[in-house]
Parts: C-alpha cells; structure tokens; sequence
C-alpha cells in the first residue's frame, strides 16, 4: 500500500471489554489528514473509551488502532489531548503551563519554542494573559489555554473530550467559533468528543454515530456545509436537518440511558 493510501488514524475492528462490560463492539472508521471529525452518541456508547485509546491510555481487547499506518501502543508527543476539566497548573501562569508539554519532552525550553508558545496564546484570543494564572482567568480562558498548550507540542492529532461541557451556553458558543478559527488556521487533525449534536455538525467534516453499549458505529455522516462556517450556520436548514437525523438515530437509547441511570444512580 502507498503511504497516499494511509489514513491519519485507523481503528480497525476495534472492541474493548471492562470485566463483564462492553464498552467497544467492533468499530471500524478511517480519518483523513487535517479531517475535523466528531463522535457522538448517547451516554454509555463509549466516546471517551475509544479517545483513550488512541490516545494509548487504554489497550483495546481486540482489534487495533493505526497511527501514519503504525499500531498506537502508547502514548505518544504525536497526539495532543484536551480533557473535559482544564488541568492547568495553578502555581504556572497562562505561559508556563502553554510551555509545560515542551518541557516533558524535551527537559528544556528555548527561545524559539518560547516565541511559539507566545503565538499559540495569541491565536487562541489569551494575548496580553500570558503572566496570569489559572485562578485569574474565567473557565473559557483556562479552556483557551488548555487548547493552546495542547498545540505546543505541535501534535500531528487533537483529541478532545467534551472540552466545552462544563461551559454556560453562551462562553460554549464562542469557544465553538474559536475553536473553528483555529481548526481553520492550522487545519490540524481533530477528533473531538460531545454530546451536543449540534456543536458537532457546526464543528465537523464528518460525524461518527455510536450506537448504545456495546458501543459500535451506527452511521458515519458527511457534513456538506460550506467553510468557513459562523454561527449564522447553525440556524441554516441543511443544519437543522443534520441535527434533526442525528437525533433521530440515537432518541430512544438516549431516553434509554437516562432511565437506567435513574433506577440505577449508585452506578453511574
């Protein structure tokens, strides 16, 4: 096979199992370089497991997920990761924790990687915040540099879990067009975790559709919606009717989860 034939990522026949639990049933899914690509599903369909794997947090039973065509055995300076809860050092400012990554990897920072880091906070709308610290800023600046200090380490790959959710809805919003903005400048490849079906439309190239546990690929959908995009987007009918669809896909297990976890909260 040609290295033009070899996509970004790869899950192939992908499955993993907690003890009884099956968190992942046999997904296969192919991403293309510089693809934004969304997983939604409802609650318990294995989002965050199948992030963690290709991030080399978790080791899937069966099956394999390809790096550049290569097994992802571990982690790895090739994917950058931006959790759900910001994690910022609070004793670091805005700079020292964009600088952090850089440091692990290489046990220094120089003046050029600096300079870089300096970019980043200034393409992430935090220029002029770069000597504050995380107890100074509001939760969508400490999401700001949490993105930017994923970047730093300059990773072939993005992944985010649900990184706007503890967000309220307007901050969400901007986040949204920011993170838009900079997919935009740097067309890095994204794999990006939410709930919010309409986030991922108004975000994405394509959209993975996972299926209640045993979590497997209900549908992958291509999102025809001309770039760039602003939040005018999101009230265009061809958006509406992607949301719409979605929806109607994963309705009833997302009624489903929610009555599980009602008659079962010790376990949720």
């Amino acid at each position: 096979m040609s290295s033009r034939n070899v996509p970004k990522l790869e899950f192939s026949d992908l499955s993993m199992e907690f003890g009884n639990l099956t968190a992942l049933s046999h997904v296969s899914a192919r991403v293309e370089d510089g693809e934004f690509i969304s997983i939604v599903g409802p609650s318990g369909c294995g989002k965050t497991t199948l992030l963690r794997i290709v991030a080399g947090l978790e080791r899937a039973t069966e099956g394999s997920a390809r790096l550049n065509g290569k097994q992802i055995t571990g982690t790895g300076f090739e994917r950058g990761y931006v959790f759900q809860a910001d994690n910022l050092l609070p004793w670091r400012t805005v700079l020292g924790n964009v600088l952090i990554g850089i440091e692990i990897r290489d046990g220094s920072r120089s003046r050029d990687e600096i300079a870089k880091a300096l970019e980043l906070i200034r393409m992430v709308g935090l220029e002029g915040f770069e000597g504050y610290y995380p107890r100074q800023l509001s939760g969508g600046m400490r999401q700001r540099a949490n993105i930017a200090r994923a970047l730093a380490i300059n990773p072939e790959i993005l992944l985010m879990d649900e990184p706007f959710s503890a967000l309220d809805a307007q901050t969400r919003e901007v986040m949204q067009l920011e993170l838009n903005r900079i997919w935009q400048h740097g067309k890095k490849t994204v794999l990006f975790v939410t709930h919010q079906i309409d986030e991922a439309v108004f975000l994405s190239d394509r959209i993975i559709v996972l299926a209640r546990r045993p979590g497997r690929i209900r549908e992958v959908l291509d999102i025809d919606l001309p770039r760039p995009r602003d939040l005018t987007t999101k009230r265009r009918p061809e958006s509406v009717d992607y949301v719409d669809r979605i929806w109607r896909l994963i309705e009833r297990e997302v009624l489903d989860s929610i009555e599980e976890e009602k008659a079962n909260p010790d376990k949720h």
